[in-house]
């Protein structure tokens, strides 16, 4: 099979040797895969060698040999730690949820990463129905869906493109922060009494400083550091959330954000245009 390799500081189209599945894992035949800002560091940082990855969505060609999860023939989408960008990728069975008929691959592959990060965040969040909600970075996958599931939970949620400094008007319940540096010192600035603060990112690459009386001030506020991978890991997110984020979108009740598609043999283009942020939402290469 082909896949994008990491060589010599480059993401090269190569042959490579099928992944070997363990029991626990399904071997799935790519259709799609969305791209995310943190794999831009995870190719940078990888090692000779590497199959870069995260989000898929494709065909299941062999059965977890432990007997659980989707069977062969099955459409699904996953989140995987690596290995993503080849054309066959081993995915835990309980990573996988099945793509309903209504619902196509490319879409299906944009929901993993950003999709389960905001559901964990609103599971955070607790009850939002009638309250403020701010989301920072909301051009951005994650953003365009947290607009979309906040509305669904009944929050009163305002968008920002970049960062939290200098807005006025009532503090916020539960903001959604992913651009770091001085936009998180603002969002704890910002934050009602007993609200929560839910960091997911650093897109900023800045240091983020504050004083630590303004949480004493704020009855209980908090802050939670979310990184999806120890979620799904710790079971505090799973292939049901998965599911249900698929069920809303065959509903229609949830609009996948893809401002871009590309041919798979186009993905280091794709992975560019996502790293100079020449559009808004997700990104998708297609097999």
């Amino acid at each position: 099979m082909k896949a994008w390799v990491k060589r010599g500081g480059a993401l090269q189209l190569q042959e490579v040797s099928r992944p070997i599945a363990a029991s626990n894992e399904l071997l799935v035949r790519v259709a799609a895969c969305s791209l995310n800002r943190g794999e831009i560091r995870t190719v940078q940082r990888a090692a000779d060698g590497a199959i870069p990855g995260w989000d898929v969505a494709g065909t299941v060609i062999a059965a977890a040999a432990n007997g659980k999860g989707p069977k062969a023939g099955a459409r699904v989408c996953a989140l995987v730690g690596s290995g993503g960008w080849g054309e066959v990728v081993a995915v835990p069975a309980s990573h996988a949820a099945v793509v309903p008929d209504g619902v196509e691959l490319d879409v299906a592959a944009t929901l993993p990463i950003a999709g389960l990060t905001v559901i964990r965040a609103l599971d955070v969040a607790g009850s939002l129905a009638g309250k403020r909600m701010l989301v920072t970075g909301a051009s951005g996958g994650v953003g365009q869906f947290a607009i979309q599931l906040g509305a669904i939970t009944g929050a009163d949620v305002t968008a920002v493109r970049d960062v939290v400094a200098g807005m006025d008007g009532a503090p916020y319940d539960f903001i959604l922060e992913s651009v770091g540096g001085p936009s998180l010192g603002a969002a704890i600035e910002r934050v009602a009494r007993g609200g929560v603060v839910v960091t997911i990112g650093n897109s900023s690459e800045q240091e983020t400083t504050f004083n630590a009386r303004t949480l004493y001030a704020k009855g209980g506020a908090s802050i939670y550091g979310l990184l999806i991978f120890e979620e799904l890991d710790s079971l505090r997110v799973t292939a049901a959330d998965l599911e249900r984020l698929l069920r809303l979108v065959e509903s229609g009740k949830l609009q996948s954000p893809i401002a871009l598609r590309r041919p798979w043999k186009e993905l280091p283009e794709a992975l560019h245009e996502l790293e100079q942020r020449s559009f808004r939402g997700k990104a998708v290469v297609v097999h």
